[in-house]
């Protein structure tokens, strides 16, 4: 017999927005659904907008944009519960990029989102502002690994940022998203096995 407890969206609100305002919370609720979606699914790309403000609770999700051949090239890896993936269509129309899901995840679907509710509730404009940080802070933490550190130190930087989820994330695609060559990450990565260092 399955026991598990409903999600309570009304905690995760609260607890999101560090607020004690019912009808805030409340009004978030009504227009939120919690869904699950499959690897492999898209859940924005260029010229389509998501109608919806997305939170992740489960899985792992990626952006990205493609190189002229095709290949991905990630922007960044999401998977800490709580995220806010996708903010308001307006924002999420990015030319050429892409959102993926990298396992089965748990979404949270709010709609309207946030910025059509801001007027009725102004205190969500400090959330908006603040909501996209941790992955602007991603992309420039990635910008200054890329420029300061040596092959062998970005790899242990991702093995250190993104143990949870390492493996979920193929060797190639690794190596892409440090700027190594697939050849010199499997060097790394069997030096350090022999230095008993490799988690992944």
């Amino acid at each position: 017999m399955d026991n598990k407890q409903p999600f309570d969206l009304h905690g995760f609100f609260r607890d999101y927005l560090m607020t004690d305002n019912e009808a805030l919370i409340e009004r978030l609720v009504e227009c939120s659904r919690l869904v699950k979606r499959k690897k492999g699914e898209i859940l924005f790309s260029p010229g389509v907008t998501c109608s919806s403000t997305i939170f992740l609770l489960e899985g792992v999700i990626k952006t990205y944009i493609r190189s002229p051949d095709g290949t991905e090239n990630t922007l960044a890896f999401l998977f800490q519960p709580g995220t806010c993936v996708a903010m308001h269509e307006d924002m999420i129309n990015i030319p050429k990029t892409w959102c993926k899901t990298m396992s089965p995840c748990t979404l949270i679907e709010m709609s309207p989102g946030p910025y059509e509710l801001a007027d009725e509730f102004p205190e969500l404009w400090k959330h908006l502002v603040t909501g996209w940080r941790p992955f602007y802070y991603g992309m420039m933490d990635k910008l200054r690994v890329g420029y300061t550190l040596t092959a062998k130190e970005r790899y242990l930087w991702f093995m250190d940022k993104y143990a949870p989820i390492i493996d979920y994330v193929p060797q190639a695609e690794i190596a892409r998203f440090l700027g190594i060559k697939p050849q010199s990450l499997s060097r790394i990565r069997n030096e350090l096995a022999e230095e008993g260092r490799d988690r992944s």
